[in-house]
C-alpha cells in the first residue's frame, strides 16, 4: 500500500526525530577532458524502449591527498541496475574499454551502448571493441549530459548519499566502499521502479 505525503510532512516528521538529509555536496575542481571528434548520432533519444541498451560513463572521486580515482560504470536504463563498473587512478581508453568488455561477459551482447563524447569513448580501442562484438554505438551531444540522464543520475546520487560522506586515503577504501554501494543500490534500494513493480 502506497501513501503520498506532502514534502512539508516529511520535513515535519524528520525535525522531529531530528533525522537531517544526507544530500549534501562537496564542491572541488575536477579534471576536465575534450575532444575534437566531430559529433556523432544519438541514437537512444528517439526511443520509447530502453531493452536492450546500456549506457556508460566516468565520474570523478577525490582522495584525502587531493589525488583523483576515477569510477567507470555500465548500467541498464531500463531495469535501473549497474551492470559493471570499475575503479582506476587513471582516466584512460583502455580502462573506459575494459569496464564494458566486463558488462558485455557478466550481461550478455546489448544492441546499443551509449556514452558521452569523451575522448575514451571515441578512441579506435573503444569503438572497435563495440565494431568487433556487432553493437551499436549511441553518443551524447557534447555539452549535453542529460543525454544520458539515468548513469549521470546514479553517479549523482553515489555522490551524493555515500562518496560525499567519506574521507577515502587510497583507492582500495574507495573500491570497498562502492562495492558495498552497488550491492546495495541493485538489491535491496528503492526506486520508482521497484515500487511500480509491487504494485502492478
Amino acid at each position: 500500500m502506497n501513501t503520498e505525503v506532502g514534502d512539508r510532512l516529511v520535513w515535519e516528521l524528520m525535525n522531529e526525530i531530528s533525522l537531517k538529509s544526507r544530500m549534501v555536496r562537496k564542491s572541488y575542481k575536477k579534471p576536465t577532458t575534450t575532444t575534437d571528434t566531430p559529433q556523432k548520432p544519438n541514437l537512444m533519444k528517439n526511443l520509447d524502449d530502453l531493452s536492450g541498451v546500456l549506457t556508460t560513463d566516468i565520474t570523478y572521486i577525490q582522495l584525502m591527498n587531493r589525488n583523483w580515482v576515477y569510477l567507470a560504470t555500465v548500467y541498464d536504463p531500463e531495469k535501473r541496475r549497474v551492470v559493471s563498473y570499475g575503479l582506476s587512478s587513471e582516466m584512460t581508453k583502455e580502462f573506459a574499454t575494459s569496464v564494458v568488455v566486463k558488462a558485455l561477459r557478466a550481461n550478455g551482447k546489448p544492441k546499443m551502448i551509449h556514452s558521452d563524447m569523451g575522448s575514451q569513448y571515441t578512441s579506435s580501442l573503444f569503438e572497435g571493441t563495440l565494431q568487433n562484438a556487432g553493437i551499436d554505438h549511441s553518443y551524447s551531444r557534447k555539452g549535453h549530459p542529460y543525454d544520458n540522464a539515468r548513469i549521470e543520475s546514479f553517479h549523482s546520487l553515489i555522490k551524493r548519499e555515500l562518496i560525499y560522506h567519506e574521507e577515502y586515503r587510497t583507492i582500495d577504501d574507495v573500491r570497498a566502499s562502492v562495492e558495498w554501494y552497488v550491492n546495495w543500490y541493485n538489491n535491496e534500494r528503492i526506486n520508482s521502479r521497484t515500487e511500480w513493480l509491487q504494485a502492478a
